[in-house]
Order: C-alpha cells, then structure tokens, then sequence
C-alpha cells in the first residue's frame, strides 16, 4: 500500500477530501447549525445524520424551522480535538436548509433511530441541509 503525502493549506493545515468529510460527519453525533436570526449570527448545537449527500436534523417550531422553511442558507460545523496533543480536525458544511415534507424521506430518517438529546424535539419535523460544498481540515500531528 502506497501512501499518499496529504494535501496542506496556506497554514500548514491538511486538507481532507470529500469521503473523510463525511465519515467525519457519520461519527460525529453533535454539531452545529449557525444562520443568520434579525441580522445576527446564531449557532446552535443538533444531533444530526449524515443522508442524501447533506445533513438531517429534527426539529421544533422556531428559529431552525423557519429558515428552513424558507430555504435560507445555512452553515453546519463538526469537529474533534486533543488539547493535550495539540491536534484536531474541522469539518464544514454549506448549503440550504429545507424541511423534509416527503413521506419516504421522513421514513427512511425516522428508521436511522437519532435520538435527539432534547425530548420534544424527538417528535418535530425533520430539516434537510443539501450539501453545496463541504471541506475539511486537520492539524497535523
């Protein structure tokens, strides 16, 4: 097995390719959805699955639902850390949230068993982000 050298940004950093991105984003049980709310950022953390190429979150009425109705861009962000060893990754994805209102779809969500970390949300509606661009980066070690 021949291995490659990594790819390295302007900072040192290695650049991880699409497939790494997601297997990161598969493993990573917590992220984050970050949007614009009245002009202002705003983050908050979701359990997520990794489906269709984007990311699948549920939901309850509020700020979350109402950009994805209104299929407003959102970014999500995922990432690891050993303060102790200095190393860790980042991954980032960019796209537009849109809710889940085909039947199929919300099935097969329903079926991968998230277990959201907050009761009612258990039970809202499902949020779909269409993945338009994901990267990644890893601080060597």
């Amino acid at each position: 097995m021949t291995r490659t050298t990594p790819h390295l940004d302007r900072n040192g950093l290695e650049v991880l390719g699409p497939t790494e991105c997601l297997e990161l984003l598969a493993a990573t049980p917590v992220g984050r959805v970050a949007f614009a709310r009245a002009g202002a950022p705003m983050v908050v953390p979701v359990t997520h699955v990794v489906s269709h190429g984007g990311i699948a979150f549920r939901s309850t009425a509020g700020s979350k639902l109402d950009h994805a109705i209104m299929g407003r861009p959102v970014a999500f962000e995922v990432d690891g850390f050993d303060p102790d060893e200095r190393i860790g990754w980042s991954v980032l994805v960019t796209g537009i949230a849109d809710l889940v209102d085909d039947e199929e779809v919300e099935a097969e969500l329903d079926a991968r068993g998230l277990d959201p970390w907050v009761e009612h949300v258990a039970h809202g509606p499902w949020i779909h982000i269409r993945a338009d661009e994901i990267s990644g980066r890893r601080i060597p070690g």
